[in-house]
């Protein structure tokens, strides 16, 4: 794949991102962007986002879709030139591009090496209820050109009710991306794996549940899933009576032993989770102090009451934000739900 390099600086990061589609016409609200470091409002000056189709991902880079042009790319937010990975256009396989709701995953991290990124795949997951993934081999080595493939899965069915008499097709929510393979959280107790040999493979990895502490007034409200320096983690965040964080509880997943491990602290580390297109997936995690953020914390975008949760571990005290203060409707009246954008790691 070609490679191809921006001129304008990066922005801070991480941020909050509050995109109004690539649509809407002269009533389209300009895209916005909220700095977690600082609080503050800015108007966006990445032109990859502007009235464009874009899916962040764990790794920090984001897929672009251009719907004028119809170039596709992957391009790294936070690098200094912010190089561009040439992907095909969704064009060439699908009428259409992925839903803006879909969720992206990237196998590996991509490398710059030979401006093509080499061996590793970008997967997009159509939203829930299809049982639909797209996914691009990049700088493998086959000589077949790269090309989006459109691929059904089955991975079983799910209860419809409590007797199970009524099933429907489970479909895949979100997709973490750890040590080369992707993980799609079922159940405390079964993950399911996908793998490319260059065809998918789906599997389940049976787990020992995690046995997180509730009580009668305290419920689990969100679970997200994350890579945390190359090990697969579970947040659980947990909730009281008028959307009060009552505790927030973080496992390592052991894979090798099959069980989940309570840790307590996450160091110099903030995971992000939350916000329009991680409803149940994580955005994923940067280093704390570099980028102005509170160590040993957790930053939830609550989608329900619109406010960023800031939780640190260590002493389980919470913070409570709002980056919707000021922020434009969208045009049909209703509020635009943001999504994350965080620093590649290096």
């Amino acid at each position: 794949m070609a490679a191809s390099t921006s001129r304008q600086q990066p922005e801070a990061l991480p941020c909050l991102v509050f995109d109004y589609g690539e649509d809407g016409g002269e009533q389209r609200r300009p895209t916005t962007l909220y700095s977690v470091a600082d609080g503050v409002h800015r108007p966006c000056e990445f032109e990859e986002l502007r009235d464009k189709r874009s899916w962040v991902t764990s790794h920090g880079w984001v897929l672009t879709w251009d719907p004028t042009t119809l170039a596709t790319f992957l391009w790294n937010p936070h690098a200094a030139g912010r190089r561009r990975i040439v992907l095909p256009s969704f064009g060439q396989t699908t009428t259409t591009p992925p839903p803006a709701d879909s969720f992206c995953a990237l196998s590996g991290k991509p490398t710059d090496d030979d401006g093509g990124g080499g061996g590793f795949t970008v997967v997009m997951v159509e939203p829930p209820g299809s049982c639909f993934i797209l996914f691009c081999h990049v700088g493998s080595s086959s000589s077949s050109p790269a090309a989006w493939v459109r691929h059904e899965y089955d991975i079983g069915t799910r209860k419809m009710d409590i007797e199970g008499r009524q099933r429907m097709k489970r479909s895949i929510h979100c997709i973490t991306s750890c040590g080369g393979k992707l993980y799609h959280f079922i159940r405390s107790t079964a993950y399911g794996v996908l793998e490319f040999s260059p065809e998918p493979v789906f599997t389940t990895v049976r787990m020992k549940p995690a046995s997180p502490f509730t009580t009668t007034d305290m419920f689990v409200a969100s679970i997200f899933s994350v890579d945390v320096d190359g090990k697969l983690h579970l947040v659980f965040i947990f909730e009281s009576g008028g959307g009060v964080v009552a505790d927030v509880a973080v496992y390592r997943v052991d894979l090798e032993k099959r069980k989940h491990v309570r840790i307590g602290s996450i160091g110099d580390r903030a995971i992000l989770v939350g916000g329009r297109r991680n409803d149940m997936g994580a955005a994923g995690w940067c280093r704390a102090r570099r980028h102005g953020l509170l160590p040993n914390s957790i930053y939830w975008m609550n989608p329900g009451d619109r406010r960023l949760r800031v939780y640190e571990l260590g002493k389980r005290t919470e913070e409570v934000r709002d980056p919707f203060k000021g922020v434009a409707e969208s045009a049909d009246g209703t509020w635009c739900r943001p999504y994350w954008m965080i620093p590649a790691r290096t």
